[in-house]
C-alpha cells in the first residue's frame, strides 16, 4: 500500500491522540497517594478528673489517598481510606504495663476483637482553595458512625525530577467513648477523646511509595 500524505496525517493524529491519552493516564495515576506509615503520626488525648491530660499514640497507620491537586476544589476527585492499627496503642502520660493492658481491654479499645480503627471518606469540604473538613464513616470497636474530620492545615507538592508528589495534612476529630461502647472508667475519664493525625502521603505512581504498606480492600475504592 502506498504511503500518502493523507495516511501520514491520519497516523500523526492517531499518534497525537495516543500521546494525550497516555499523558492523561499518567496524570491520573499521579493523584493516587499512599500514606507513609513511618512519617505519619497518630495520637489520642482525653481528660482524667476533668483536667489531667491522658495522652498516647498509635504507632501505625496505613491507607490510600486520592486527591487531584491540579484542578479547582469543586472539581477534585478526592477520597481517603485509612486503617489505624489499634494493637499499636501506646500510652505516653502513664506508660506502664498495667496501663497498656487496660487500654486493650473490652471496655476500652478491645484490640483483641477489633484490631483496626477505620475511616472512609464520603465528601471533602473546602473554603475557597482551603480544605477544611472531611466527612466520612469511622469504625471503632466494631461500631460505625458518621463523623467529620476537621482539617487545620494541608498542602500538596507536585512532582519534580528530584522528588515525587506528596501531600501533608494536620487534622483531628473528637469522638464520644460511650457511642462506641468504651465504658471503662466512665466516672473518672472524660467521654470525649480527641484523635489527631499528622499525615504524610506520597504519590504511588512515583515508584517511591513507602515500603510495608498494607494493601487497601478494593471494595472500598470507588
Amino acid at each position: 500500500m502506498a504511503i500518502t500524505h493523507r495516511s501520514l496525517l491520519i497516523a500523526a493524529r492517531r499518534g497525537a491522540l495516543l500521546s494525550v491519552t497516555l499523558a492523561a493516564a499518567i496524570a491520573a495515576q499521579a493523584q493516587q497517594f499512599v500514606i507513609d506509615p513511618v512519617a505519619t503520626k497518630t495520637s489520642y488525648e482525653t481528660k482524667y478528673l476533668g483536667f489531667f491530660s491522658l495522652r498516647g499514640v498509635f504507632d501505625r497507620m496505613t491507607g490510600v489517598f486520592r486527591y487531584d491537586i491540579t484542578t479547582p476544589p469543586a472539581e477534585r476527585d478526592a477520597f481517603i481510606h485509612v486503617l489505624i492499627d489499634a494493637t499499636t496503642i501506646r500510652p505516653i502520660t502513664v506508660d506502664t504495663d498495667v496501663m497498656r493492658a487496660w487500654l486493650r481491654r473490652p471496655e476500652f479499645f478491645n484490640v483483641e476483637k477489633f484490631s483496626t480503627i477505620e475511616f472512609t471518606s464520603s465528601a471533602f469540604r473546602h473554603d475557597g482553595e482551603k480544605l477544611v473538613a472531611i466527612d466520612g464513616a469511622l469504625t471503632l470497636t466494631g461500631v460505625t458512625r458518621p463523623v467529620t474530620l476537621v482539617v487545620h492545615k494541608s498542602g500538596c507538592e507536585v512532582a519534580t525530577p528530584q522528588r515525587p508528589a506528596r501531600c501533608t495534612a494536620s487534622a483531628d476529630i473528637v469522638v464520644r467513648r460511650a457511642e462506641f461502647g468504651m465504658s471503662g472508667w466512665a466516672a473518672t475519664v472524660s467521654d470525649d477523646v480527641r484523635i489527631a493525625v499528622e499525615l504524610v502521603a506520597v504519590a504511588e505512581s512515583s515508584g517511591k511509595a513507602p515500603a510495608n504498606v498494607s494493601a487497601m480492600p478494593p471494595r472500598l475504592v470507588p
